[in-house]
């Protein structure tokens, strides 16, 4: 008996499979009659070009060698019926997030793990475009820009990086520097978004950082309920453990948010939480009431956690990559340090306003974001309307992947993409050129362009600054760097690697 209903639920699924294989079949082929839609590599049944992400599971990796054979717009099935298409030229992109930017405006669901990420799409990063999402991204704009126009992230820096100096010192052997570096930005970043100021080895401060760090560990690879949506209702370990730990980082944000509400002084904002806070405030009393009655304590919570995932990856991978390039190149160091050292007094006052007259440090960063973007494939962006791109149509729902990394890395934008050379950046007389936006596209562009810029890189710019003015960075000898990027799907992610770290005879 119990083999018979064995080979009847056998059969059951099967024919269940094969129901599915056949209808996907049939509307592909029917949505291909209908419109002219890019082309791309040959697909299995179900599957799609999963497999392809098998071997290498970076997408941006294998979206550029794919763009080899299919050209700078194609078809990509990731598995499952999730079919998406890649951007890959700077033409392209820019038609599509520029030139088509409302169009283009909307964001993708195709992942079960950004609906996790965002309390189910309340945040900035992954919410749809809309009149609450677009005052959402104002007001936290707001906030950010006021913040950045103070003398508090200065101050933050200075302090969060100062601790983890006095530790740097006393390195006697070579260190992996990617836990330091981790120590800085958590240790900014907290004190920038709730005010609370910690030590290193503070007990909230480690469990923060430690889920914090299980969260972003959770996204080494596509988790299941990402390719089959249903099995986030199914007792999975990692989705168990990936709801339960953004569970526990929604209930530490919202005490934060609730002690604020509490001690709320208007004209006061003490961090970004109380920016957030009293922006809402503003725009409660000029805005129409029944639309800020939506944007509620949830929202503020997912925007302050977009500040924790965004900034955290965003500063610290970058400012990783920067020390491998710069252990690489002695020369470029030495021309950073005297730049450095010529403007920078020895408390590094006034760092804020130094930062631009810092142009080759500066040169420096754009080259380190160019050749190793931290999100080296842009977020899907999800048309709102059928529309055309080049000579394809788009229908209504289509989702965009612009792969930045292939721009960054493309010789018809580039003169030898893969060198390593910030002089790029710079004019003749060492003064910056004028950013090309359409080229250079760390942040992506248009409407969806990331919030964080100007935050991120003031932050970066003040930690590099203050790191390579008190130390020097070198490989140990007969250790060859290692500049390709670790097998993370979404990010762009160095390799673990130690450094030799020697504090400067002399600081001017």
């Amino acid at each position: 008996m119990m083999d018979v209903t064995a080979v009847l639920s056998w059969l059951t699924l099967k024919t269940f499979l094969v129901g599915v294989m056949v209808f996907l079949l049939v509307m592909s082929y029917l949505q291909r009659r209908k419109y002219k839609l890019p082309p791309g590599p040959p697909q299995l049944p179900i599957l799609g070009n999963y497999l392809a992400f098998r071997k290498d599971k970076r997408m941006f990796t294998v979206f550029t060698k794919m763009a080899k054979t299919h050209g700078d717009i194609f078809t990509v099935n990731l598995g499952f019926g999730q079919t998406v298409i890649v951007l890959h030229s700077a033409d392209i992109v820019h038609e599509a997030l520029v030139e088509k930017k409302e169009v283009f405006a909307g964001r993708d669901n195709l992942f079960w793990s950004f609906e996790l990420l965002s309390g189910g799409y309340k945040d900035i990063v992954f919410a749809n475009y809309g009149p609450l999402w677009t005052m959402q991204r104002r007001m936290a704009m707001k906030a950010f820009r006021t913040y950045i126009a103070s003398d508090k992230l200065e101050q933050l820096a200075k302090s969060s990086f100062g601790e983890v100096a006095k530790m740097l010192e006393k390195q006697t052997e070579p260190v992996d520097l990617s836990e330091y570096i981790r120590l800085t930005v958590y240790n900014v970043i907290c004190r920038m978004t709730f005010g609370k100021s910690y030590k290193v080895n503070d007990p909230e401060f480690v469990w923060l950082k430690n889920k914090m760090d299980e969260m972003m560990g959770l996204f080494t690879d596509f988790i299941p309920a990402d390719l089959l949506p249903f099995l986030k209702h199914v007792p999975i370990k990692s989705t168990q453990v990936a709801k339960r730990t953004m569970q526990d980082l929604i209930d530490f944000q919202t005490v934060q948010v609730n002690e604020h509400k509490a001690t709320l002084t208007p004209g006061k904002a003490r961090d970004i939480t109380d920016q957030l806070l009293l922006v809402r405030q503003e725009l409660d009393a000029g805005s129409d009431g029944s639309l800020m009655e939506t944007l509620t304590d949830k929202h503020i919570i997912q925007t302050i956690m977009d500040v924790f995932f965004a900034g955290v990856l965003t500063s610290t991978e970058t400012l990783k990559w920067t020390m491998l390039y710069i252990a690489d190149n002695p020369e470029i160091q030495e021309e950073m340090h005297q730049e450095i050292s010529g403007v920078l007094a020895d408390d590094l006052d006034d760092l804020r306003h130094s930062k631009s007259k810092l142009p080759y440090c500066e040169a420096v960063l754009r080259e380190v974001m160019r050749m190793r973007p931290a999100a080296p494939v842009a977020l899907g962006h999800q048309a709102i309307r059928d529309t055309k791109i080049g000579d394809y149509d788009l229908p209504k729902g289509t989702v965009v992947f612009p792969n930045l990394w292939g721009i960054h890395h493309d010789p018809r934008n580039w003169e030898s993409p893969e060198v390593f050379k910030p002089e790029r950046f710079l004019d003749k007389d060492g003064n910056l050129k004028p950013t090309d936006t359409k080229i250079w596209v760390p942040f992506s562009s248009g409407k969806r362009k990331c919030a964080g810029e100007g935050l991120a890189k003031a932050d970066i710019m003040m930690i590099m600054a203050m790191f390579f003015q008190r130390f020097k960075v070198s490989f140990p000898p007969g250790q060859k760097p290692d500049f390709e990027p670790a097998m993370y799907p979404f990010d762009c992610i160095p390799k673990p690697q130690k450094l030799i770290i020697e504090k400067r005879e002399t600081v001017c």
